[in-house]
């Protein structure tokens, strides 16, 4: 059987344990920003699509109420323009302000920053205590 040679320097099971606990951590921090950040990439995504698709009808119901403003110049009947472009803008304008508002109250990954600051503070309280048992 082959035995490893070990360094004069080699971390004491003690510290690797404490170096073993922080990448575990880390790893998980990382996890965990990921899922958050495609969580909120998400749900940006569906906000801008609703705003997005709240303003192009918003155009067209503009654009059939301008046709229905104009109706009449030109000797045509209008109203079902009108009742076409009303029935049109109200939804528009409800998903642009939906979506709009959406994307601002999205903020910053909170979680994750939480944890971080959490994994900072076990960590200090870790290199405390194992200052004070030498």
């Amino acid at each position: 059987m082959a035995t490893v040679p070990t360094r004069s320097g080699a971390p004491t099971p003690a510290q690797d344990g404490l170096v073993a606990a922080l990448g575990r951590l880390a790893r998980l921090e990382l996890e965990l920003g990921a899922a958050e950040l495609r969580r909120l990439a998400r749900a940006a995504g569906v906000a801008a699509a609703a705003a997005a698709l709240g303003g192009v009808t918003l155009v067209a119901a503009l654009v059939v109420l301008l046709a229905a403003a104009l109706a009449p110049l030109v000797g045509a009947r209008g109203a079902h323009l009108a009742l076409a472009g009303g029935a049109a803008l109200v939804p528009a304008v409800a998903a642009l302000a939906w979506g709009v508002g959406r994307l601002r109250a999205l903020g910053r990954p909170r979680l994750t920053l939480t944890s971080v600051e959490e994994t900072w503070r076990w960590l200090g309280a870790q290199l405390r205590s194992r200052l004070t048992l030498r």
